[in-house]
């Protein structure tokens, strides 16, 4: 994979990363400093490490039957950890001179990690300590910003600010590491966010890891001022051609989507994984398990130096996953993707000292940095055409109806004949709706007219356009747009197209392959859209042409070594949960009437419809639950995925949005059969989603067959 394009956006890289195991080492609760945000609640000046301690816990994960990767990072915290520099010094020796005698990996594969305030960086004490151990250590000295903003978290015991005593180290540092450095945001200095990023970039200080408190400390209001800071500081970025230059943590290209099944799975916490050696000689999960960063609950240790490891205490760590760890607002967070917490600063809030809750302080912060993000990303774009590298995660949609006479894109064609047009201002509208709630923005164009134009304000918003095929000379100006061809349009002199769509109506189907080869010829993916299908569609003659366009794909690849897609067919190799057009759910259309509908083929049948307005928001979804997968028993049981489901045919033939009709899952299940042959025919190179057969065409018959029920006299 080649380096991306932008630094803005992308997270720190450790040393090793995945790879190695921490050793965390409190050599001490004592600080130099009091900063106000703190974490450490209970600073204690009597209280540090004994090197006695600290060397049995190196011989026992030296000897000890744990788990050891072949790397490790040995971390070194306090309080202050160079207040106890000469203790590091002793660790340091015994772990590597122990590691040589038994042999371990870990004697050449190992980096020391150390955290300062910076106060004493530059005491020969602590100057020996990195030379002699220089090229295997890395350390970060947390300098907040401007000094106005350091001076105001970042303080003594006396309440004087220590930029001024810690600027003078800085440019020792950055001769001696990559300069990288922590910041932290709190209520009181938001204000001061965009100028003290800059002023660390400004001061060579080019990684910047930041991140606001997970505490209880946000006001009315701070979720506005932080969004207005990012977005001031993105444009700071954009505007000075710097997006390829430093890292802050605070923009980053994985924000946002809903959390699929396997992310709820894990956790955004690494405690349990690690371990800590408090300065009691008791191994913890993690430091923030400790009492001294603790106010409601008591330490939570899994071992000591004694005794090893408790894998009874362990347990709990092992079986704790985010979706066990959240309520159900946070598991259905249409933005719940890098929404990270704090395993132990949970755990002390839990009313019921458990690692099975989740506080939601952060959630307002979280909410505003993600949409900043989405500025920031949809910006890079649109004025660079740099794409964000994003993860695989589901996302709301919100489909803009510009015209009345809107492209069909969904099974149901557009019927309707007015003529309506949508309003600038209303447009603006939708935009602000679809940032504030998170949607993705569809611009879906009128099938006789080209007639949007670019503007400024679009820039801040990263848009799809749909675009009837006739007017791709008009659509090149765009900056994201997906062309939508139809059997006149097929021809036309566009040039190479990695990716379209091809509507074709249900009472066509004998034209269906004959059309598809056509376009295969200048499109390397073909989103196949069959229009109303109904009782009357021909099953046996659409098999029949699925099948020659799955033998023409195969063509393609064993000629020409090109692999072509055509949705319905090569989709399903690749998938592993539902693509269903998730209309009333995560999918909603705006209408030129400025309501919002569940999908266009309600909007277009029956105007009364509407679940709400960019206003109020839908408040008029009755029956939400409804439109929800889980909520139609076909679908709990069925693996073509590539079907699209559509709720308006539903429910004109079933009267139910949740219940498919038989012809309906039939189409889905001709184009899952034909997906089978076509990876048989590729073999390892269609996918990783192996399609088993099926005795059925309709589903239904898995839900009896799994329920063991009949309803009275209907036999199937």
């Amino acid at each position: 994979m080649g380096r991306s394009p932008y630094k803005v956006g992308k997270f720190l890289r450790s040393w090793k990363e995945g790879e190695a195991q921490t050793i965390t080492f409190v050599v001490t609760e004592d600080c130099n400093l009091r900063c106000k945000y703190c974490y450490i609640t209970h600073k204690a000046s009597n209280k540090k490490m004994k090197l006695e301690d600290a060397k049995k816990f190196v011989d026992y994960i030296l000897t000890a039957d744990i788990k050891r990767t072949e790397a490790v990072i040995i971390d070194f915290i306090g309080g202050e950890p160079f207040i106890e520099v000469d203790l590091i010094d002793r660790i340091t020796d015994y772990f590597k001179i122990r590691a040589f005698e038994l042999g371990r990996d870990w004697f050449w594969n190992y980096r020391i990690n150390i955290c300062t305030n910076g106060v004493n960086y530059s005491d020969p004490d602590v100057q020996a300590y990195i030379n002699k151990n220089f090229g295997k250590m890395s350390v970060a000295i947390t300098l907040d910003g401007t000094k106005e903003k350091h001076d105001l978290q970042r303080v003594f015991a006396n309440g004087d600010g220590s930029f001024d005593t810690i600027i003078p180290n800085i440019d020792l540092w950055k001769s001696q590491f990559t300069a990288s450095t922590k910041v932290t945001f709190a209520s009181d200095d938001l204000f001061l966010l965009k100028d003290s990023i800059i002023d660390l970039w400004n001061r060579g200080i080019a990684e910047v890891a930041a991140n606001v408190v997970f505490e209880d400390v946000w006001k009315e209001e701070d979720d506005k001022l932080f969004e207005s800071q990012l977005i001031a500081l993105a444009d700071y970025v954009l505007d000075n051609r710097l997006y390829d230059k430093y890292l802050c943590t605070l923009f980053s290209d994985s924000l946002g989507g809903y959390l699929n099944e396997e992310q709820l799975q894990q956790t955004s916490c690494g405690a349990g994984k690690m371990m800590a050696l408090g300065v009691d000689a008791k191994i913890y999960p993690c430091m923030r398990y400790m009492a001294y960063s603790l106010n409601n609950n008591n330490g939570w240790h899994v071992g000591d130096i004694e005794n090893g490891i408790d894998m009874e205490r362990v347990r709990p760590f092992m079986t704790a996953t985010t979706k066990l760890q959240s309520d159900s607002e946070c598991i259905n967070c249409e933005i719940a993707n890098g929404c990270n917490f704090c395993q132990g600063y949970n755990y002390d809030e839990s009313a019921t000292a458990s690692n099975f809750y989740r506080a939601k302080y952060i959630c307002k912060m979280h909410k505003a940095r993600v949409r900043a993000n989405e500025y920031y990303f949809a910006k890079l774009f649109n004025r660079f055409g740099i794409k964000r590298d994003s993860l695989d995660v589901d996302r709301k949609k919100l489909y803009f109806l510009l015209s009345d006479n809107f492209v069909n894109y969904c099974a149901t064609a557009n019927h309707s004949i007015g003529s309506n047009a949508m309003s600038r201002q209303a447009i603006f509208n939708g935009l602000q709706y679809s940032r504030e709630n998170f949607f993705d923005a569809v611009f879906v164009h009128p099938k006789d007219a080209f007639t949007f134009k670019e503007e400024l304000e679009y820039e801040a918003h990263l848009i799809l356009h749909m675009v009837p095929a006739k007017f791709y000379k008009e659509a090149a100006c765009l900056h994201k747009y997906l062309l939508v061809f139809d059997h006149d349009s097929i021809s036309l002199p566009t040039g190479h197209i990695k990716n379209c769509m091809f509507n074709i109506s249900s009472d066509r189907i004998e034209v269906l392959f004959e059309d598809v080869a056509e376009l295969l010829k200048k499109a390397d993916r073909i989103n196949l859209n069959i229009l109303d299908i109904n009782k009357l569609f021909d099953e046996a003659l659409y098999k029949k042409q699925l099948l020659k366009i799955k033998d023409l794909l195969i063509e393609w690849h064993r000629r020409k070594r090109i692999i072509k897609e055509v949705s319905l067919i090569t989709d399903l190799c690749h998938m592993n949960r539902p693509n269903n057009c998730k209309a009333g759910d995560r999918s909603f259309v705006y209408a030129p009437d400025e309501n919002i509908y569940a999908c266009s083929g309600l909007y277009s049948k029956d105007r009364s419809r509407q679940v709400g307005d960019v206003k109020h928001g839908l408040d008029n979804l009755l029956d939400a639950q409804l439109y929800k997968r889980k909520y139609n028993a076909l679908c709990g049981v069925c693996d073509a995925y590539q079907c699209l489901n559509c709720i308006c045919i539903n429910q004109e033939f079933t009267n139910e949005i949740n219940v498919s009709p038989s012809f309906q899952c039939r189409k889905s299940h001709i184009e899952r059969e034909v997906a089978r042959l076509y990876q048989l025919g590729m073999k390892s190179e269609a996918g990783d989603s192996r399609i088993t057969e099926l005795t059925y065409l309709d589903p239904i018959k898995a839900l009896y067959e799994k329920n063991n029920i009949s309803v009275g006299y209907y036999e199937y």
